[in-house]
Formats: structure tokens, sequence, C-alpha cells
């Protein structure tokens, strides 16, 4: 196994602290978005549409942080921001499909997240490795 050497650490901790950062800006959109949509739409409209709103905008922040400052990538933003999208998906759709499928497995009573929490841990470190390797 390879020695880590700090540009890698310091790649990692931007890339964790941009994580965190969009999660933040998805969490205050949705609250917002909630909040102003709430009285227009029906209530359970009115979630589905801030958390897919919310999740777009969050997205995009972090794409450009991690294209801009964590990678300080020079791809051309059509195949990156395409790749990136793809990942995107395909993380959300595998974390929903892992977390099912574990959570029939834990003991009657035990919540979900104690099936959420690994899987999306794990695929926390496969996103980093490829976004670092195939987006920018």
């Amino acid at each position: 196994m390879p020695a880590l050497n700090s540009a890698a650490v310091r790649s990692f901790g931007k890339f964790s602290v941009s994580s965190l950062s969009s999660s933040v800006v998805d969490l205050a959109a949705f609250s917002f978005l909630c909040t102003a949509l709430r009285p227009r739409l029906p209530e359970s409209l009115a979630i589905i549409a801030a958390t897919v709103t919310a999740r777009v905008i969050s997205s995009l922040c972090n794409y450009l942080l991690n294209y801009f400052l964590v990678f300080h990538s020079h791809t051309g933003h059509g195949k990156s921001a395409s790749l990136y999208t793809l990942i995107t998906v395909l993380k959300t759709l595998a974390s929903a499909l892992l977390v099912a499928q574990l959570a029939v497995l834990l003991p009657a009573g035990a919540p979900e997240l104690a099936a959420k929490i690994p899987v999306d841990v794990g695929l926390f470190f496969l996103n980093y490795l490829l976004q670092k390797r195939l987006v920018y």
C-alpha cells in the first residue's frame, strides 16, 4: 500500500470540507424552500420540490468547489460536469439500494441509520477516488 503524502492528505481534507459545505448549502436551501413552497403547494409536493431543488443547488456548489479549489481542474466543464452528474446519480442509487439491502439484515427495531452510515461513508471514499481519477 503506498504511503500517503501531504498533498494527497490536503486534497482529501479539501474534498471533505467541500462536501461538508455542500451539505450545509443543501440543508439551508431545503429549509428555505420548504418554508417558501409550503403555502403554495401540498405538503408532500413542497418537500419533494424542496429536496430536489436543494440537491441540485448543493451539487452545483460541490462541483464548482471541487473543480476550482479541491482538484484545480483544467478539464472542460462539459466533460467534468457530465461525469460528476453520472457519479452523483449512481452514488445516490447505490446508497439507496445498499441501505435497503442491509436494513433487512438489521435486528428488529434497529434504526436504518445503522445501515446508512457505513454505506455512505464507504461511498464517500469511493466518490473521492472516482472524482479524482475520472472527473477532474
